[in-house]
């Protein structure tokens, strides 16, 4: 069966497009799982295309995205789905019944819960399981509840509400198009009911037509001056960017976020070139870059072969008009004015050295409850330096000139009009009044990078002043409880800590980052304004701001490890990112070349866990192992105590020596057969309290021994 559901509504803003159709399509594959109607193919494990900007789906899912509609479309989908049997495990069977065998109040809030008389109840291993026979619902019995709820769980930053509705939506919602195999599925969401209508362009073809087909859907809009596929539509702009640039002998600016945001303003693009006076090209060209693209969404050009800025642009407009010389005034006039104002600015700016402008810092509050931005750059200034007696990187006298001017040009026009341009300003107006090179490049590197994608400073004093800004500002927002919730982040914490990340791995600085972020809250109570600081100094701060920063390192790494090695490796205790990104390394090489050998080491050291846990809860604390108390027939347990002592020094040798953690796991791999032989031969909770407690000792020295390397107990079998 085929579906199709179109959401029409008022232009949607552009960067909300992409995730709010990611978030859709998640949400479509996994209610089609649940609700067991996907198609046979997706049951046999059907690749999965790239769609675009898009993340990538299965095949029978399409996805689509204008700013006036969200659509998308599913094909192969079953008519009914079939009836199922499935285990359900439930609470201990020691908990489920009692002594005489009669279901406890567990064991009858399990059968309640599930809706099965307690006899249906049994004990499989240690558990109560039951089986149950789950029906299969028609496709369109079960399709208007999982469409619903997924148009109104679509995340959006900000919502709104229209009318005396009582939902809410990115803009407020027109219409809703929804077939099932071409016949019209009911849904409803606020006072908008679905029907079998779509629209074209708002106007060039405002006219309801017939929703179209899940194969028809992409040629029916196009006919209506419609480019709903991304990557037709994104490939159409750079086209019409292009020609429009050749008119004037140029080339656009490659800039694919630009061209990422154009494609979501426009459904239908047509390029206009512009012009704006040659004097403008005094400005430096990032403001001309930054103005045109940052406010206007123009594409700058250059000449083809000099690469010189030209004084011209593209906008691309979203109709295609009789007269492009009435748009193309419309577009001059708008530019002019802004690149009016930054002339000004720019002229004003460089009377004033950014010297002179620090003590305007203390009249700039950096956040409610953190002081002003003096007090800030006090705290990076001290901060930095910190992070150079660790690492040994940078120039102290460089670092510590850009940690006290890298703030000023928050005080000059040009940013207080064109706040993008912070950092790049800085840059400008410190060579411009004979700062160092070096010093004017780490005012402006040390915010790189600005996006998960953003190019990193390209010397160490960039590097490491955005480091101390970023440790300062997560600790200062996590000590004020303004820490990212759910899918919000007002403040950017989950950026800046990506960025964080990203700079001291790039750059392998060597350094106990929770040791930094100690630093950076005592900081927050030190310095002229401490007073007004009430950033937390809790203990438990730095570990929180830890466990965020290991959130965002999973994010990071899961593309070169699995997700059970990322938290294995991050378990370890070391707070180094450059040796955990080493571990993490090591531990999937191994992994990968030594499968089979590798689960049987990680299942002996997850029941080494386990019997020191268990140990741990009964109260048993052996202090340490002597190998004179072995039994004498205990050889397996003689041997393995002797194999250890003879592997520990190759084993801190190789841990403390240039890190060479498969040098490591190779003595380990040696140890396996003595270690699987003790478990075959040995009893571990000996009756003897001597014998237990020293086989305890040996079974945590052997743990504590090999843990630098990975906490194996958290690794799932393959």
């Amino acid at each position: 069966m085929e579906l199709v559901l179109e959401i029409g509504c008022e232009e949607l803003p552009a960067g909300s497009l992409v995730p709010a159709l990611d978030a859709m399509m998640s949400a479509l594959h996994a209610e089609l799982a649940a609700a067991r109607l996907l198609p046979q193919a997706e049951l046999a494990g059907s690749p999965a295309p790239d769609h675009g900007s898009f993340r990538p789906y299965p095949r029978y899912l399409k996805a689509y995205a204008t700013p006036r509609r969200l659509a998308v479309t599913a094909t192969g989908l079953l008519p009914r789905a079939p009836d199922v049997k499935k285990t359900v495990q439930g609470p201990p069977a020691k908990a489920a019944f009692g002594p005489d065998g009669k279901p406890t109040k567990a064991g009858e809030g399990f059968a309640k819960k599930l809706g099965v008389p307690v006899t249906a109840l049994r004990v499989e291993g240690e558990r109560v399981v039951v089986d149950q026979e789950l029906k299969g619902s028609s496709a369109r019995e079960a399709l208007p509840g999982i469409l619903e709820k997924l148009i109104a769980g679509i995340p959006f930053r900000k919502t709104m509400r229209w009318g005396e509705v009582d939902v809410a939506f990115g803009r407020p919602v027109q219409w809703i198009g929804a077939a099932l195999d071409g016949e019209l599925l009911p849904l409803r969401f606020g006072d908008v009911t679905s029907s079998l209508s779509s629209r074209g362009h708002r106007f060039h073809a405002p006219a309801e037509f017939p929703l179209p087909s899940a194969q028809a859907y992409v040629g029916a809009l196009r006919e209506r001056h419609v480019l709903a596929d991304w990557a037709e539509r994104k490939k159409r702009v750079w086209e019409e960017v292009t020609r429009a640039a050749a008119e004037e002998g140029g080339e656009p600016l490659p800039d694919d976020e630009l061209l990422e945001t154009v494609t979501g303003l426009v459904e239908e693009p047509s390029g206009v070139l512009g012009r704006f006076e040659p004097a403008f090209l005094e400005l430096p060209p990032e403001v001309l870059v930054s103005e045109m693209r940052g406010h206007q969404k123009y594409f700058a050009l250059r000449h083809a072969k000099t690469r010189a800025l030209l004084p011209a642009f593209v906008a691309v407009s979203n109709t295609k008009v009789d007269d492009e010389r009435v748009s193309r005034r419309g577009y001059e006039r708008v530019l002019r004015a802004r690149l009016s104002d930054g002339k000004f600015f720019f002229d004003e700016d460089r009377k004033t050295p950014l010297t002179a402008r620090l003590e305007r810092l203390a009249r700039i509050t950096f956040f409610q409850g953190m002081g002003t931005q003096a007090s800030r750059v006090e705290r990076l200034d001290q901060l930095v330096l910190w992070l150079h007696d660790r690492t040994r990187k940078g120039d102290p006298a460089v670092l510590a000139r850009a940690a006290k001017l890298c703030k000023a040009d928050l005080t000059t026009g040009m940013v207080g009009e064109f706040p993008d341009l912070q950092g790049t300003m800085g840059r400008v107006y410190a060579l411009a009044h004979g700062e160092p090179p070096t010093v004017a490049d780490a005012i402006f590197e040390h915010y790189l990078p600005r996006g998960a994608e953003d190019r990193l400073p390209s010397g160490d004093e960039g590097a490491l002043l955005g480091i101390a800004d970023r440790l300062d500002q997560l600790v200062g927002f996590f000590g004020l409880g303004k820490e990212p919730s759910g899918t919000a982040d007002p403040y950017g914490l989950r950026r800046a800590a990506i960025g964080l990340i990203r700079l001291i791995t790039a750059r392998k600085y060597r350094f106990d980052l929770r040791s930094a972020l100690e630093q950076a809250q005592k900081l927050h109570a030190a310095g002229a304004e401490a007073a007004q600081n009430r950033v937390s100094q809790a203990p438990a701060l730095a570990d929180k701001v830890w466990a965020f920063l290991c959130a965002r390192a999973e994010v990071l790494w899961k593309d070169r490890a699995a997700p059970d090695a990322i938290q294995a490796v991050l378990a370890t205790g070391s707070h180094d990112l450059v040796s955990l990104e080493k571990r993490l390394d090591a531990l999937t090489a191994v992994r990968a070349k030594q499968a089979a050998h590798f689960e049987a080491i990680a299942a002996a050291f997850k029941r080494i866990a386990n019997i020191l846990t268990q140990a741990r809860e009964k109260g048993i604390a052996p202090v340490g192992f002597h190998e004179s108390f072995i039994a004498k027939g205990a050889v397996a347990e003689r041997e393995l105590a002797q194999a250890m002592s003879s592997s520990r020094e190759r084993v801190h040798r190789a841990l403390s020596e240039g890190e060479d953690y498969a040098a490591a796991y190779a003595v380990l791999a040696e140890l396996r057969p003595k270690v699987d032989r003790f478990f075959e031969d040995v009893m571990v909770m000996d009756p003897d309290p001597k014998q237990r407690d020293n086989r305890l000792a040996l079974l945590r020295a052997l743990q504590e021994l090999f843990s630098p390397l990975a906490d194996f107990a958290r690794l799932q079998p393959a």
